[in-house]
């Protein structure tokens, strides 16, 4: 009798077979390798070499970022640290490049050991040559009216709720008053009889 991992190993790779396409298996159920070797090689043909390559990037971002048993609370900090900068290591030096571009745009003319001189910052290529289109002017027009009636309707909003919520003290402050004073004429009545 197959023990509970095999019929669940078993009955998943039914699934995936059934899911390529294979139907039956033509093999005896004891040579699962067998099988195993013959859906990987049908995945293998039916995928592209970017899909196997990034496949296989992924597999190995895995086994570099996988924690282990070892981790403890304190190395958590560090962990994420360090995924998150080999997430972003293919980017860098792409980015790296961009910050250099701006940079330069940013200092057009500095030398080294010497400061920027007001007039070269604010004469910077990339704030004296930007040029907008007048559609575009005509975009930021209509989205800074847009802001402007959402900044009034959301004070109007704002002096409605700060209303009601003094209306809402008010009337709990009100009925606390109301109910001690009942809570005391109660006492009172029942000390009395």
């Amino acid at each position: 009798m197959p023990s509970p991992t095999e019929q669940t190993l078993e009955s998943r790779l039914l699934d995936l077979e059934s899911k390529l396409g294979f139907g039956l298996p033509t093999v005896t159920k004891s040579d699962i390798a067998q099988r195993l070797d013959k859906v990987q090689t049908a995945v293998n043909q039916q995928t592209t070499a970017a899909f196997r390559e990034t496949w296989n990037e992924s597999q190995a971002l895995f086994k570099e970022l996988d924690p282990g048993m070892a981790l403890t609370h304190q190395q958590q900090p560090l962990l994420y640290r360090r995924q998150e900068v080999l997430a972003s290591a293919a980017t860098l030096d792409k980015d790296m490049q961009e910050l250099s571009k701006i940079m330069h745009l940013l200092q057009p003319h500095t030398e080294k050991g010497k400061g920027l001189r007001e007039d070269q910052v604010t004469q910077a290529p990339i704030l004296t040559s930007y040029q907008i289109t007048p559609s575009d002017e005509q975009r930021l027009d209509q989205v800074r009216l847009t802001m402007d009636d959402l900044s009034r309707r959301l004070q109007q909003v704002i002096v409605r709720t700060d209303a009601m919520l003094e209306s809402y003290h008010t009337i709990m402050a009100v009925a606390s008053e109301k109910v001690v004073m009942a809570d005391e004429t109660i006492k009172a009545k029942e000390r009395s009889s």
